[in-house]
């Protein structure tokens, strides 16, 4: 119970309301290139998503009800938003934070745990977690050409 609790709010760091936390953070420091990169990146991985599970639904691991249209989008597990999320964060610090204890840190606590949270939840499988990464790199990627 005491592990479940910990995951639940482990899972919190790939989270949309983590991510907004640095958006907002960029914007009112005025470092808008920050901010357009990650924002950018957020915008991609939701359209591709959403595209991506128009076409293809994917059952979770514990499955999850849905009765119209939008409830089947969230429904469907592939591929992991949290992990993309997440992911977009560690390439975005690592590109412009060159303090390897942070990276360490980072990658050990965020991005691990926040990954495996998303499978210890039974939220998602290891391929769509995977499928999250690779999504987060390439939209991390086109954004940064983009900025």
């Amino acid at each position: 119970m005491l592990i479940k609790k910990f995951f639940e709010e482990i899972t919190f760091l790939g989270g949309v309301l983590f991510y907004s936390i640095f958006l907002l953070y960029f914007l009112l420091e005025q470092k808008y290139i920050y901010f357009g990169i990650l924002l950018t990146s957020l915008i991609l991985v939701y359209f591709v998503t959403f595209l991506i599970r128009i076409f293809y639904f994917k059952t979770r691991p514990e499955k999850v009800k849905y009765n119209n249209f939008l409830e089947k989008i969230d429904a469907s597990a592939f591929p992991s938003i949290h992990a993309a999320r997440v992911f977009i964060l560690f390439l975005f610090f690592i590109s412009f934070i060159n303090n390897f204890y942070f990276f360490f840190l980072f990658l050990l606590f965020v991005l691990f745990l926040t990954i495996y949270s998303r499978i210890y939840l039974r939220k998602h499988d290891i391929v769509d977690v995977f499928g999250g990464l690779i999504l987060g790199t390439i939209s991390f990627f086109v954004s940064f050409l983009i900025w």
